[in-house]
């Protein structure tokens, strides 16, 4: 909890200057915001001779009127009347107070006092109560009257980095989403005597309230009161996906897959890792064969994205899509800003698969030009994908067609540590592709086997065979019958019609299976190449 973490760092004499991030306007407990659950743990057990609150709209505040004369008595009345004005007139009135006596000082919004961005882009106001905030974690006045400074903040980038320097001592401390228990406890406090229709367990609610805060959950009561209806599964979804979409949809794609791993042919091998290794020990709770991200390589159209797709809907696990379109902006500092809420946002939705598209062009290390922003989020992103605090919770899930192209930092173990080869369908799984496809769109067929169709189809991917189905059905309603059947004759003159159109099968496929280093991942035909790694020389 990040109650106990600010404790232990106030406690060991780490910093006296914090500043609390996130999910700091929600309830701490079944009843209580952050800034009076602070009151009541902390504050009122430390004898804190002033407690203060500085808003830069409503300007100083005081917990009682006997501390506000404390206050204008140790800064000699001068602070009279200046209350409710900038950080420049009024901090220096603070600064006396925090080194004469033991103060509490509160400030909200400190993206508004000291917002993001480059220190020389900042106005004078904001430069002068960035010099005050620094100065402040390295007093050594401060520390031996035993003051301390606690900041707010929604987003930790909004909020200028200088302050976050490591010359000064200014403790970030992130404020998380409740968990699944923490969740499911205040669902019985919300639901305990209340006369309240609900279609689900509490175990349920907790489970699919995932990602969402106190406060959302108890939005979600009220509205099925007000709109009397059971507080059901649809019901949920359809509010989170609301408040979800609200919050983070600027800088993330929120996918609800409707196939699982039984509506997708093929891709046997893929599929068996995934369940055995990802959707079984996270069910289970055995993080250790989770492996902390996984890369899908292989050509265009053989269902990579099908496949994180399937794999999110057989596990039930959120899924999310990184987008960098929704992330790159027009400002300075916009960019970074929006990758770290982007990586909240999904980290608060665990378990949560994230996936990552054409993951060679989304994140590189930087170009001259981009004043250090892909640099930065290439950063970024490699820190939190080593982040082992993340196994099991944030699967990381890149697809790429040029694994060569990749960052070798981002291949390494402990990264993207697996890499599935997503190649070309084997016959037996082609024909498997045919008989999932007419079955996906509904299309009427006397065929039974088929295996023919497969062995004329060598070098499809399945995102052909669809055309070639589809182009079968095209055929079949040449002539406007209705009901028309897909006979053995019609698919194959829709063979003979449909080409294969996906360009550098064979030099993608090489380049996936170069990458690939489990034997089990690879049809049979293919595994020769992993005895001996120069066969590749000659076929790249």
């Amino acid at each position: 909890m990040w109650f106990d973490r600010f404790l232990s760092i106030y406690k060991a004499g780490i910093s006296h200057e914090f500043i609390l991030y996130f999910n700091i306007r929600d309830m701490v407990d079944n009843y209580r915001y952050i800034d009076r659950y602070i009151y009541d743990e902390f504050i009122k057990q430390r004898g804190f001779s002033i407690v203060a609150f500085y808003d830069i709209s409503r300007g100083l505040s005081f917990l009682d009127p006997a501390m506000e004369r404390e206050f204008n008595k140790i800064t000699a009345n001068e602070a009279i009347g200046l209350k409710r004005v900038l950080p420049s007139k009024i901090f220096p009135y603070i600064d006396i107070a925090l080194k004469s006596t033991k103060m509490f000082l509160f400030i909200e919004h400190a993206e508004k006092i000291i917002p993001a961005g480059d220190t020389a882009s900042m106005s004078l106001e904001e430069r002068m109560a960035l010099i005050w905030l620094c100065e402040w974690s390295n007093d050594p006045k401060i520390s031996t009257v035993g003051s301390t400074i606690v900041m707010t903040a929604n987003n930790l980038a909004e909020v200028s980095s200088e302050i976050l320097n490591s010359s000064y001592r200014v403790e970030p401390i992130l404020v998380e989403l409740p968990d699944e228990e923490e969740r499911r406890k205040y669902i019985e406090y919300l639901l305990k005597d209340e006369n309240i229709k609900i279609n689900i367990t509490i175990d349920e609610f907790a489970k699919l309230s995932s990602g969402l805060s106190k406060k959302a959950i108890k939005d979600i009561k009220l509205k099925a009161e007000a709109e009397d209806v059971p507080i059901s599964f649809e019901f949920i979804k359809e509010k989170k996906h609301s408040v979800l979409k609200k919050e983070y949809g600027d800088v993330l794609e929120f996918i609800y897959p409707e196939i699982s791993f039984e509506d997708i042919g093929g891709m046997e091998r893929a599929k068996n890792y995934l369940l055995k290794n990802i959707v079984e020990p996270i069910k289970k709770g055995d993080l250790r064969r989770v492996p902390m991200g996984i890369l899908l390589c292989g050509p265009s159209g053989t269902g990579k994205t099908l496949l994180v797709n399937a794999l999110a809907k057989s596990s039930g696990f959120n899924c999310v899509k990184i987008d960098m379109s929704r992330i790159l902006g027009q400002y300075v500092g916009e960019s970074e800003k929006n990758f770290k809420k982007c990586l909240l946002g999904a980290q608060s939705q665990n378990p949560v698969i994230v996936f990552v598209d054409e993951i060679d062009t989304a994140f590189r290390r930087g170009e001259s030009g981009d004043n250090g922003v892909s640099r930065n989020i290439f950063s970024e992103f490699l820190q939190f994908t080593s982040n082992t605090n993340n196994r099991g919770k944030v699967i990381f899930i890149a697809a790429t067609n040029r694994p060569d192209l990749l960052d070798p930092a981002l291949k390494r173990a402990g990264r993207f540590d697996k890499k599935i080869p997503i190649l070309l369908p084997e016959e037996d799984e082609r024909a498997e592709i045919f008989k999932v496809m007419i079955k996906k769109y509904g299309f009427e067929t006397d065929i039974e086997d088929f295996t023919p169709f497969a062995a004329k189809t060598e070098n499809y991917t399945g995102a052909e065979i669809e055309t070639v189905v589809r182009k079968a059905y095209e055929i079949a309603n040449e002539d406007d019958v209705e009901g028309c059947v897909l006979t053995a004759e019609i698919l194959n003159e829709a063979i003979s019609r449909c080409r294969p159109s996906t360009q550098q099968v064979e030099f993608m496929t090489m380049l996936a299976i170069k990458e690939c280093d489990d034997k089990d991942l690879l049809p049979e035909r293919y595994r020769h190449y992993l005895d001996d790694r120069t066969k590749f020389d000659g076929d790249l």
